[in-house]
């Protein structure tokens, strides 16, 4: 079962950094070249990380109760589940509270979250990318340790 975690983990790193380091960034420079082309870029890129927020808390979710199911003491003492419930902390964090900060900033409107903390969309953009990257480097973290887990000889 762990192998096949650590597969579902694989294939949610490949699409959640595809997302994040290749699509989205293109998408911006290709067509960041008129007023219509950023709003249609911030649109694309919006639309993309919701997609791959809402997978990653899929993916997330079964990591979690599969690890949490799991009866082998190796992985069950693992902080598996913790991280896996940290990651989908934040995941919820960046799409529920930092991303709707970003499209109200961008559509000239207000935010609660905005208006206690403040601070421009460069921001806020640097913030949900940071929070992007650290759920990346943890699912990478878990992916390895649930290979090690599987190879016991290693």
């Amino acid at each position: 079962m762990r192998r096949i975690t650590a597969l579902l983990i694989s294939l949610w790193l490949g699409f959640h950094l595809s997302v994040g380091c290749v699509v989205a960034p293109l998408v911006s420079n290709h067509l960041n070249t008129s007023d219509s082309g950023k709003a249609l870029a911030d649109t694309l890129s919006g639309s993309l990380f919701h997609i791959a927020n809402l997978f990653t808390l899929a993916v997330w979710l079964i990591v979690y109760f599969t690890a949490r199911s799991d009866n082998r003491m190796a992985y069950h003492k693992s902080r598996t589940p913790f991280w896996a419930g940290t990651l989908l902390v934040f995941t919820a964090i960046n799409e529920w509270l930092i991303t709707p900060v970003v499209a109200a900033l961008r559509a000239n409107q207000t935010n609660w979250l905005h208006n206690i903390i403040g601070g421009h969309v460069g921001t806020w953009n640097g913030i949900s990318y940071l929070v992007y990257l650290l759920c990346s480097l943890i699912g990478l973290a878990l992916a390895i340790q649930l290979l090690r887990l599987a190879n016991p000889q290693h």
